[in-house]
């Protein structure tokens, strides 16, 4: 989000989720005893909420219902969590959906790349990789057996090394060891994906407080999402080289 974007949210927040209670024009009084009770959670300033919000969290909550930006705004107004509280909050919630979505987005990405060919490379890599854990185990075994001799042993630890770099160069060729292949990586420090201990901590709180809305998660997916794949498309991805180039 940019600074224009920020400013935009900010004015949305302030012009229309401002929804401080007016007094009702007075009415006839109940005689059946049902009359409602003035609350003070009735009045609740979301201009001054959204004020206090900024980056990932302002994001959200500008993005959220009516009814959500309303139940978190009680939760504030309630002095259940403070307004820095929930910004932490949500922005703990914003980044760790961003980390999933960019992991889906990833193994999607690379799942439409796969082919027949593709499935069978693997096969054959299993099947390699099953051989030579079995060569390794049996004939290690009879090597160790009594009445082979040192020299016998040593001629027989020869020729199985040979044999396993056979069969492991291979598994480096069906791997694709050398040549350059696309990997997904996230920085550990990305500030977009992983939250503070103290963004953590008031996730945490909010959770405990048994706040749950569907159309929260639905809006949080979103815009993860929508991030993710972004990111993916730009920065997530690059070629590397694992091992030796072949020639």
């Amino acid at each position: 989000m940019g600074i224009s974007d920020v400013s935009a949210s900010l004015f949305q927040a302030a012009s229309v989720a401002s929804v401080q209670a007016k007094p009702a024009a007075a009415k006839p009084a109940a005689t059946d005893g049902t009359a409602p009770m003035a609350s003070k959670t009735d009045k609740v300033d979301l201009s001054d909420l959204a004020s206090a919000l900024k980056g990932d969290a302002l994001d959200l909550f500008t993005n959220l219902s009516a009814d959500d930006r309303m139940s978190l705004g009680k939760i504030v107004s309630s002095g259940a969590l403070s307004a820095d509280e929930l910004n932490d909050a949500l922005s703990s919630a914003l980044k760790s959906e961003r980390k999933k979505a960019f992991w889906q987005s990833a193994k999607e990405d690379a799942d439409a790349g796969r082919s027949p060919d593709g499935v069978a490379r693997q096969q054959k890599m299993q099947g390699i990789s099953d051989r030579m854990l079995t060569e390794m185990e049996t004939r290690r075994a009879a090597m160790f057996a009594s009445g082979m001799s040192a020299e016998d042993r040593m001629a027989a630890t020869v020729q199985l090394n040979e044999e396993m770099k056979a069969l492991q160069n291979t598994w480096d060729q069906l791997a694709g060891i050398g040549k350059p292949m696309t990997a997904y990586t996230l920085k550990g420090g990305d500030e977009r994906f992983f939250a503070t201990s103290k963004e953590q901590a008031a996730g945490q709180k909010l959770a405990d407080m048994g706040f749950q809305s569907g159309s929260f998660d639905k809006v949080l997916s979103t815009l993860a999402k929508g991030f993710a794949q972004k990111y993916v498309s730009e920065e997530g991805k690059r070629e590397i080289t694992i091992g030796p180039a072949v020639k």
